[in-house]
């Protein structure tokens, strides 16, 4: 039997539409569509192109309709960190900015001064960086957050719109500096000290999860599903694209590490608890 997939891999520079054929356990992929990530400069403000993004990925899916492949289902993964926030409709709260957007320099002390950074780090793991998204949103405006009713980081906001199931994955939660692995939850220490809204994080939910199948009338559009036929499941896979490099590595046994290069190189090891 051969199964047909579809992966969107979102990069900070770049985006691309990969077809899988998975035929007598062999992988086989083809890239479909390719297209440029160019940030929008506005005044001091750098944020990302959501809209424009997405109107490539539709490309990208009638690109793949003409395959006429029975497509069995769809994922997307993309950088961490960044995040879209969205209305009670559904619609996308602009701007999505971008994690080299300067407006977080100005609130890290205001972050440390509600919780000292080695609370942050036992709670969370991750390293201190100024780009990370527990100091975007502690530079959110209030009205901002108040007007959102979920976020999602961007590999789960492109799953959201494909599928409208809003979840976020433990590989994007993980890049947040919001997500305690040790409860694999929401840090509710940090979301009180910081003051933000619990109801506009979604459920984490575990890499793999099925979140439904491809809105109707984006497999209208696209031609890639047609009524109760060839449904599309979108799934939830790893949304952080290094730690969907790292889950493909070829690797057994303990002693190996990894090298992942992209906008930048991340080096590290697997291992089966939190350090």
């Amino acid at each position: 039997m051969t199964t047909y997939y579809l992966a969107l891999d979102l990069g900070a520079e770049s985006g691309r539409l990969i077809h899988g054929t998975l035929e007598k356990g062999r992988l086989s992929v083809q890239e479909l569509h390719r297209f440029l990530n160019t940030p929008i400069q506005k005044g001091d403000s750098l944020h990302w192109d959501i809209e424009n993004l997405f109107q490539e990925v539709m490309i990208g899916l009638r690109k793949a309709a003409e395959r006429d492949d029975p497509i069995s289902s769809i994922s997307c993964s993309s950088w961490g960190l960044d995040y879209v926030l969205f209305d009670a409709k559904g619609n996308v709260l602009s701007p999505s900015h971008h994690y080299r957007d300067p407006r977080t320099g100005k609130v890290v002390d205001q972050v440390l001064k509600k919780i000292p950074w080695e609370d942050i780090f036992a709670e969370t793991g991750i390293q201190f960086m100024p780009i990370n998204t527990l100091f975007q949103l502690a530079a959110e405006p209030g009205r901002r957050l108040r007007k959102a009713d979920k976020l999602l980081t961007i590999g789960d906001a492109f799953n959201y719109l494909l599928s409208g199931t809003a979840k976020v994955d433990q590989s994007g939660a993980s890049t947040t500096q919001l997500y305690n692995p040790r409860t694999e939850s929401w840090s509710r220490t940090l979301l009180h000290a910081l003051d933000l809204p619990a109801e506009v994080f979604p459920p984490i939910v575990p890499c793999g999860t099925r979140l439904g199948v491809l809105r109707p009338e984006i497999g209208k559009q696209t031609r890639l599903q047609h009524e109760d036929i060839d449904r599309v499941e979108v799934v939830a896979s790893c949304s952080h694209d290094t730690a969907a490099a790292v889950a493909a590595v070829p690797a057994v046994g303990r002693d190996w590490a990894f090298l992942s290069s992209g906008t930048w190189s991340l080096l590290g090891t697997e291992s089966p608890v939190p350090l």
